[in-house]
């Protein structure tokens, strides 16, 4: 066996003993091959598990404030506007100022108080008091209060009294709530304060005395 074949045998054991990364032992010696060398992970790696839920250092979340509900039977009862047939209770306005006045077609005095209404809401931002007229007389009709309100220009939710909120209006407030001459009004607050007006027209003074003490 020549000298050259010996050399070539021996880089190919080398080669091979790389390629297959075994753990024989170093070609030409009886010294087992050395185990290859195992990476410590780096000192600021990551901490192993499942991130932390939340930051310690954060504030606690204020509990949130319950919502102004209105339980009274004539703010949850079902209530239909004239104008465009949509059904919607006072209840569910709660959490700004609402307006409830009773009313007739034929009363003068209603019609007076609500252009003083209007010209107040005028100064308030659009959409922040809802304003609702509650036909209390019996022999009136929604077409008629509809047409009512359109010959008038006036903006506001009207409704015509169900038996049921008619009676539900008078066990709170009293058989004057449903005498539209004596212009009934209610207010809502903000905080659910439900007040009764004292009988009679309302100034601009009065009624702006009324939006804010009621959140206007």
């Amino acid at each position: 066996m020549t000298a050259r074949f010996l050399v070539s045998t021996a880089l190919a054991a080398v080669v091979f003993g790389a390629c297959s990364g075994g753990g024989g032992a170093v070609p030409g010696t009886n010294e087992p091959e050395p185990p290859a060398a195992t990476l410590a992970p780096p000192t600021d790696a990551p901490p192993s598990g499942p991130p932390p839920t939340g930051d310690p250092g954060a504030p606690a979340t204020a509990p949130t404030e319950p919502a102004v509900t209105l339980t009274q039977p004539w703010a949850t009862a079902d209530l239909v506007d004239v104008a465009t047939g949509e059904t919607f209770r006072i209840a569910d306005l709660a959490g700004r100022p609402i307006v409830v006045e009773t009313m007739a077609i034929w009363c003068s005095s209603c019609l007076a108080q609500q252009g003083t209404v209007y010209e107040v809401l005028a100064g308030v931002e659009p959409g922040s008091v809802d304003y609702i007229l509650i036909d209390v007389d019996p022999s009136e009709t929604a077409e008629a209060l509809a047409a009512y309100r359109e010959r008038n220009g006036f903006t506001g939710r009207y409704v015509v009294a169900t038996t049921d909120l008619a009676r539900a209006l008078v066990a709170e407030f009293g058989d004057q709530v449903l005498n539209p001459p004596s212009t009934p009004m209610i207010v809502v607050g903000t905080d659910g304060t439900v007040t009764l007006t004292p009988f009679g027209k309302k100034s601009q003074d009065d009624l702006r005395t009324l939006l804010d003490q009621h959140g206007a």
